[in-house]
């Protein structure tokens, strides 16, 4: 069994829905999260901000949970076809995971109100987490991959 798991590789992966080679690193980011589970992030942290002192903390966390656990199956059933759960989708939707918690972490929600969090510890996820995704699809989505060689030294 444990041989099994060390010999696993992962499946060449299909690009992500509407993107581009083109694209910048952070459009690739913001690309992999699901403009839904963007747009109600935005707008529950909006009602729970403006309710002020009296939401506790953990339902920040909850709504954040919530939306977390939704993505991969609104990235498998509603963001791609063929509709479902299937291997080739497997780096998209824990790309839209990742890309969505540094996402809010770089916005603050439930991140601020830990005592160590800082702004700066935001952005500075977010830009690696922007740099990192664009390597991970080299590897793992097809078409991608770098052609050749390493650069030659002429």
């Amino acid at each position: 069994m444990l041989k099994k798991i060390l010999s696993w590789r992962p499946r060449v992966q299909d690009a992500p829905p509407n993107s581009s080679p083109t694209d910048s690193y952070f459009q690739k980011l913001v690309t992999y999260i699901p403009a839904d589970i963007i747009a109600a992030w935005v707008t529950v942290s909006g009602l729970l901000s403006q309710a002020g002192t009296t939401v506790p903390h953990w339902i920040v966390w909850a709504v954040l949970s919530a939306l977390l656990a939704l993505t991969p199956f609104y990235v498998c059933f509603l963001k791609t076809t063929p509709p479902g759960l299937t291997s080739n989708k497997l780096f998209h939707w824990m790309t839209s995971c990742l890309a969505f918690v540094a996402w809010a972490f770089a916005m603050g929600g439930p991140f601020a109100t830990l005592s160590w969090y800082q702004p700066i510890y935001g952005s500075i996820i977010l830009v690696l987490v922007t740099l990192i995704i664009p390597v991970l699809e080299r590897l793992f989505v097809p078409g991608n991959a770098p052609s050749g060689g390493p650069p030659s030294s002429k």
